[in-house]
């Protein structure tokens, strides 16, 4: 990775942050920058910009795909330690204390107060046009990063975090529109003022294209809040951009894969055969994707967990350095077909669905290389069954899945009792404990 030697400066800015509680940090080191260095130069915002990227892609971006991953048994438990076999039971007795919750939360806060920090800076400190676009774009599209991997595990989250740690919740749809918002502030900075080549330099990596990641994430909040015209011409702005660029997570030695170094470098989890799947959405004999993401067998899950089959981990994390995609070009193809779907426009839908299926030129490899849906055509249902079933092949462990089931099947039955083989078992996590003595405005806990 680019600009590695900036952990004084994200450290230093945990501090200052005010990240996520109301508790004061008493001390102080010498060895960090201030908070002016930090915020009030083109330096410190440049190496806070890469630092953001370094914490996001390594710290948050584990918490993004594991804890909903078990969740929606995308992953099977294979250690005993408490936090990870917490969240595969689920249930109304999943404690707030549970770092398999308070996990997520202080990291996703963490690089939402960085990427908030950012955004102040790109509008206070002198700065050409290019570069404060720059900036301003990439600490937007964070932010809604953020907000949107938050709003999937939890009910409500503060959209702006506050220095005294009483920050107030905003429910799904405030911030669902506060996301769009960032992003398409974001997107229209940066087609009003193309970045500087000193931000481009300083800030960004050759496997980004900043505009298209913007137009994934629009697509993809657009469909969640049921903005379906609009997700469909997000969609279309990343498929038809003549950008080829595979934009893409890096990492190298010292900041390794986390997915690889959960799956693969631990004890502590493997994915589930079949993806986790049952019944009719079992993947299909001679899917491509099965041999993409799953390697051979390796055994069953903890019998306390579920005792689920599981196999090696391939795919996006096959190699601690494997890179691991910012969104999916599947995605966007699903993401109207969706759409569609729910439109009720179910020929578009179909047609949608069998690129994906039929796909053999991905340019990630993700490859279904099957024939095209021979189900009913007709059926919304069954389309929607479709959709859901390629989603969770192919947008496997990216964070997506718990999202998908609750959209798709809202009226799913989750037991209040710990079950560890239903394809979900909360539809929210309870509120963090440490959150709630620290913020008195922090609501009460969903029932499940």
């Amino acid at each position: 990775m680019k600009n590695i030697k900036i952990y004084t400066i994200v450290g230093a800015f945990l501090v200052i942050a005010g990240l996520f509680v109301a508790c004061d940090t008493e001390f102080e080191n010498p060895n960090n920058p201030t908070e002016d260095v930090v915020l009030q130069t083109k330096d410190g915002l440049f190496a806070l910009a890469t630092g953001i990227r370094q914490y996001y892609s390594i710290s948050a971006l584990r918490q993004v795909v594991e804890a909903p991953g078990i969740t929606t048994r995308e992953l099977g438990v294979t250690n005993t330690f408490l936090n990870i076999n917490e969240l595969a039971k689920g249930g109304a007795e999943l404690p707030a204390e549970s770092g398999g919750i308070t996990n997520p939360w202080v990291n996703l806060l963490r690089a939402k107060g960085m990427a908030e920090s950012l955004i102040e800076g790109a509008n206070t400190v002198e700065l050409t046009a290019g570069t404060r676009s720059g900036l301003l774009a990439y600490g937007n599209l964070f932010k809604a990063m953020c907000l949107g991997a938050m709003v999937q595990m939890f009910e409500e989250v503060p959209i702006n975090n506050a220095a005294d740690g009483a920050a107030p919740f905003s429910d799904r749809a405030a911030v669902l529109a506060e996301s769009i918002a960032l992003l398409q502030e974001a997107r229209d900075e940066l087609a009003g003022t193309a970045v500087s080549d000193d931000f481009a330099s300083a800030v960004l990596w050759t496997d980004l294209s900043l505009t298209k990641v913007i137009n994934a994430h629009l697509s993809r909040y657009h469909l969640w809040a049921g903005n379906y015209a609009e997700s469909i011409a997000a969609a279309d702005a990343v498929l038809n951009d003549s950008d080829a660029t595979n934009s893409m997570w890096i990492f190298d030695a010292n900041n390794q894969n986390p997915i690889w170094n959960r799956t693969i470098n631990s004890t502590d989890l493997k994915p589930q055969t079949n993806f986790g799947l049952l019944g009719a959405f079992v993947p299909e004999v001679g899917d491509g994707r099965i041999a993409f993401y799953l390697g051979a067998d390796a055994g069953f899950a903890n019998a306390d967990a579920g005792g689920q089959a599981i196999s090696e981990m391939l795919g996006f994390a096959a190699t601690n350095t494997a890179p691991f995609p910012i969104y999916l070009p599947g995605e966007m193809m699903l993401n109207k077909a969706e759409a569609y779907a729910r439109q009720n426009q179910l020929g578009n839908a179909v047609a949608q669905i069998n690129l994906v299926r039929q796909k053999t030129d991905d340019p990630l490899g993700v490859n279904a290389n099957l024939p095209a849906w021979g189900g009913d055509a007709g059926s919304q249902s069954e389309v929607m069954d479709e959709i859901y079933r390629n989603r969770a092949i192919e947008l496997f462990l990216t964070g997506l899945r718990w999202g998908d089931h609750k959209r798709f099947y809202p009226d799913f039955s989750v037991p209040q009792a710990a079950n560890t083989t239903n394809e979900r078992n909360r539809n929210f996590y309870p509120y963090p404990t440490i959150e709630r003595e620290n913020n008195p405005n922090t609501p009460a806990n969903p029932s499940i």
